[in-house]
């Protein structure tokens, strides 16, 4: 009962917006994942080492699913773990610079042993955004992991924070130490989609009673 409370603890200290599994993950949608490397992260020996870790690929591939099931095993092995989309991360800055409590900010960042900035790449971040995520993974570096995802390449990045000498500097810290895993692919939310699209519309709008050609019975 006290580990199952400590659980529960934790995971709400990670403010996942929805708590995802590696067993509800579909390996079979993408089998170009590796499973097995996903599966060593899970084990938590990239925190222990300080290493960091950084997803890329297009949308609804199956990155923050991952990002967060990690974060949960890391819960498991009672990790404190820390779960922000960048655009919550920029929020909490903007708020705290308000009221000048900025250093408590980055307090909240630099506690945890994992922290996983999700969302990277989805749209243009608002003004000093590049200084924000550049505080933050200075002072982890090299002394508590991050997990990042990203939509975009990172020839990008400098385009989105507005401030390319920011981005420069983000990456030549983040991406020293980091596992780099691209995944490609159709998305999962799309999996129910027609693959022809348009074109698959266009044919089923022939008459219910034509007879088919001979073409067509080919």
């Amino acid at each position: 009962m006290r580990q199952e409370r400590q659980l529960k603890r934790l995971v709400k200290l990670a403010e996942f917006h929805h708590l995802k599994t590696l067993e509800d993950f579909d390996w079979h949608f993408n089998p170009a994942i590796n499973r097995k490397q996903i599966y060593e992260l899970a084990t938590g020996a990239f925190i222990r080492k300080a290493t960091d870790v950084f997803f890329v690929g297009p949308p609804g591939v199956g990155k923050t699913h991952l990002a967060q099931a990690i974060g949960y095993e890391a819960i498991k092995m009672n990790f404190h773990v820390l779960y922000r989309s960048i655009f919550d991360l920029v929020r909490d800055f903007l708020k705290d610079e308000a009221f000048s409590q900025q250093e408590r900010t980055v307090r909240k960042y630099l506690k945890p042993e994992l922290v996983i900035i999700d969302d990277m790449g989805l749209k243009a971040l608002p003004r000093h955004s590049g200084e924000y995520l550049l505080e933050v993974i200075m002072r982890r570096y090299e002394n508590r992991s991050t997990i990042m995802t990203s939509n975009r390449p990172i020839d990008e990045w400098g385009k989105l924070l507005g401030d390319v000498p920011s981005a420069s500097a983000i990456l030549d810290r983040f991406l020293h130490h980091a596992q780099t895993i691209a995944i490609t692919g159709r998305s999962y939310r799309l999996k129910d989609q027609p693959l022809g699209g348009k074109e698959d519309k266009k044919k089923d709008k022939s008459k219910p009673n034509e007879p088919p050609t001979a073409g067509a019975a080919s």
